[in-house]
């Protein structure tokens, strides 16, 4: 990547898991990154993958209808915020509805004869990647 490349980091945040993906500013393409463990070092992780990327803008997943993980997922935001500081760094949200049922069915269509492909990382890391494409096709 150029080093004036910038790209968008799409999140889809989990309890356990945080499903990263990108996409350069310019282009359409998106890139799967795979997850983080929601652990004590996920905002140093996510620096990190700041720096390495050159992001400019972080999309991050918001369920419309559960308000339990919405305030789950703005404790996080609040504590990116911080690991963000004064770096012209937008953070924005983006519903998510369904984008884990459309995942599923890319996976199941892909892997229908494997039965362990039910509910997986695969199927995670690709809702992140539906949820950056909403974002850059809203």
């Amino acid at each position: 990547m150029s080093r004036g490349q910038k790209s968008i980091l799409g999140i889809d945040w989990g309890s356990k898991y945080v499903w990263v993906a990108y996409m350069h500013e310019e282009s359409e393409v998106i890139f799967p990154v795979g997850y983080l463990l929601n652990d004590q070092m996920i905002f140093f992780n996510i620096s990190d993958l700041i720096f390495k990327y050159h992001v400019k803008t972080i999309v991050l997943w918001w369920p419309s209808k559960q308000k339990d993980i919405q305030e789950k997922i703005t404790k996080f935001i609040k504590n990116l915020e911080l690991i963000v500081g004064d770096r012209d760094i937008a953070i924005e949200k983006m519903e998510e509805d369904y984008s884990s049922v459309q995942a599923g069915e890319i996976v199941s269509d892909t892997f229908k004869n494997i039965e362990w492909f039910k509910k997986n990382p695969l199927e995670d890391t690709i809702s992140a990647m539906i949820i950056l494409e909403r974002w850059n096709t809203k």
